[in-house]
């Protein structure tokens, strides 16, 4: 499911793993969860919430908030394959292998469903990256979610239309794609589309609404983990609306204290405090400092394409600031080959 849940695995097993889940899929098939051993059986319904397996006659539902991968009896092994390199954000490889499934034909419904949505999400995933048909992809994804309104890739599906028109600059048609996330029964889930709904706001300039679904995410009562990297995701989002509301100083605060007490292998987290933490220089009049700041998301945490992205930008317009022309061509230059497709490169 979403991509935090993926099985970090060196490239090279791709290819081999891919083929191994496809003949475990043959006589079964089967549900990989977050946590404990996966379980085979038949695929009786799917729903946007469950994977319900029947294993020996009984029915049994599967949160899709539990699920990393569902397989299916019979699949072809390019779809398994794709799977794979999508866990590994390698879209085009991806692409290549669903593409070779292009006009064949006798595919069981839930297997379908699945190169469809694989075909569909690596579209728009490329388009927000290095580049492609954003129109084109955003409607592909839509037209497949509205025939599969019921599949258990719903809440992504959603995620990735939001991310898609952010990407593409419509902010108040992101906030719509995203409100289908939030709408989730999963708290975390609920907590992810809410800072992502505040994210889009922040980019319409209504910070006080933004402050507030950041709020309403770190007073969740819930501490899981994955609530507790929410919670941490939205007080980079709130220092971003204070900063923005002349509070830098108390955004400035909240930021320091954040990266101080977190760990930095949190690539996720420190990519966004360190941009935040840029932006709040930037109201300080500290450009010096800025730099500095969205540096770290540069050297450091580079793998978070959107946070990168928008380093680049800013680090395109510092360097300047400090005299060092090549720096500022070389960082826009890296902005536009990696993120073509990021609403960044589209910034003068």
């Amino acid at each position: 499911m979403f991509q935090r849940f993926a099985w970090m695995v060196p490239l090279a097993l791709v290819a081999a793993l891919a083929g191994a889940n496809a003949a475990r899929a043959q006589s079964l098939d089967q549900v990989q969860v977050v946590k404990g051993p996966p379980s085979r059986g038949t695929v009786s319904k799917i729903t946007k919430d469950a994977v319900t397996l029947d294993m020996s006659g009984i029915g049994r539902p599967f949160p899709v908030n539990e699920i990393t991968r569902v397989l299916f009896e019979g699949e072809p092994s390019e779809l398994a394959a794709a799977r794979m390199h999508v866990l590994q954000k390698n879209y085009g490889a991806a692409l290549q292998e669903l593409r070779k499934l292009d006009g064949q034909n006798g595919f069981k419904p839930f297997v379908a469903a699945d190169i469809a949505y694989y075909k569909a999400t690596c579209l728009a995933q490329q388009a927000m990256t290095e580049g492609g048909d954003k129109p084109a992809a955003l409607k592909t994804l839509l037209d497949w979610v509205k025939s599969n309104a019921d599949s258990f890739h719903f809440y992504e599906a959603a995620e990735t239309l939001g991310d898609l028109a952010a990407a593409s600059g419509d902010y108040a048609k992101a906030v719509t794609y995203y409100t289908g996330l939030s709408g989730a029964p999963w708290g975390d889930y609920q907590m992810r589309g809410n800072i992502a709904v505040g994210r889009a706001l922040i980019a319409q300039k209504q910070y006080s609404e933004a402050l507030q679904k950041f709020e309403s995410v770190i007073a969740a009562d819930l501490s899981t983990t994955e609530a507790t990297t929410q919670k941490q995701l939205a007080t980079v989002g709130k220092a971003v609306c204070l900063a923005e509301t002349d509070k830098v100083d108390v955004a400035l605060a909240l930021l320091n204290d954040l990266i101080a007490k977190n760990d930095p292998a949190d690539g996720a987290l420190f990519a966004r405090a360190y941009n935040a933490l840029g932006n709040c220089y930037l109201k300080m009049d500290r450009p010096k400092d800025a730099l500095q700041a969205y540096l770290h998301t540069d050297i450091l945490f580079y793998a978070e394409t959107e946070a990168h992205a928008e380093a680049l930008y800013r680090l395109s317009k510092l360097w300047n600031d400090v005299n060092k022309a090549d720096r500022a061509v070389a960082a826009r230059n890296t902005l536009r080959e990696r993120y073509a497709g990021s609403v960044w490169a589209s910034l003068e």
